[in-house]
């Protein structure tokens, strides 16, 4: 029996109540697989060097920019 024959077999037993438990949790895992529009374009930016911060060699170099009065 398949992975998914025995899922079948499970959800057909349980009461409706708790299927929707099951629906929430698929749901919640299935759209963390996605971002949204704003994340993707945020993603794809940063994947290209748009938008980013200039680049520091050390950590001091970091703190120095940090504290500095813009």
């Amino acid at each position: 029996m398949s992975n998914r024959e025995r899922i079948i077999s499970m959800l057909d037993s349980l009461p409706d109540y708790k299927l929707g438990y099951i629906l929430a949790y698929i749901q919640g895992i299935t759209a963390e697989d996605m971002p949204n529009a704003e994340t993707a374009q945020a993603i794809a930016d940063a994947r290209n060097g748009i938008g980013l911060s200039r680049s520091f060699s050390s950590v001091a170099e970091l703190m120095e920019d940090l504290n500095a009065d813009d």
